[in-house]
């Protein structure tokens, strides 16, 4: 190889390793969550890894579920990508943000994903044969809306703009999506 090309390959090479960096701004979570340096953190809702690959912030309700209510720490976050470890097992994962579908800032992201609140809280109130869906990620009739949400995460916006929507739009797979349906805070359909 002359020596012209060897330095362009270098040259272009050096280029995508920075555009790559670029955009990759530090998120601080704890300020974004108002928290002090140290808060245990959990998790508000159930998140599905689906296999090897990065978890999706559209939460692909597929693979290896993560419990709502597991203490999580914060090993990086980005704008683009959100690094956790999961207290009890030292598991880490790493969370894909996609703006563009969930219309907000990753600092606003995390206020959704994130809780100070551990399990026992979060489930005050809720009867043990719904929690027992809820664990298990599985949406079953009767469910409100809050139970949906610890069940799936909150909708994406981009396809459910408003929680106050009678139908939440879900994804099984980047291909594959399914609704739920209330009537008076109440699923009433799983389509």
């Amino acid at each position: 190889m002359n020596d012209t090309r060897w330095k362009f390959r270098m040259s272009a090479g050096l280029l995508v390793a920075l555009l790559g960096f670029a955009g990759c701004k530090t998120v601080n979570v704890n300020e974004a969550l108002q928290v002090p340096e140290g808060t245990k953190l959990y998790t508000s809702y159930n998140i599905w890894k689906p296999g090897r690959w990065k978890i999706s912030s559209i939460n692909y309700q597929r693979g290896k579920l993560i419990p709502f209510g597991t203490e999580v720490a914060i090993v990086d976050a980005t704008e683009r990508l959100l690094t956790l470890k999961v207290a009890h097992t030292g598991m880490i994962f790493k969370i894909r943000y996609h703006e563009e579908y969930g219309l907000q800032p990753m600092s606003e992201y995390v206020k959704q994903l994130l809780t100070t609140k551990g399990r026992q809280e979060l489930a005050k109130g809720i009867k043990p044969e719904t929690l027992s869906s809820i664990l298990d990620g599985k949406v079953v009739k009767g469910m409100n809306k809050r139970e949906v949400e610890l069940t799936c995460g909150p909708p994406s916006p981009h396809r459910t703009p408003s929680k106050d929507q009678t139908t939440w739009i879900y994804w099984r797979s980047r291909w594959n999506t399914f609704r739920v349906i209330f009537k008076n805070n109440k699923v009433i359909e799983i389509l």
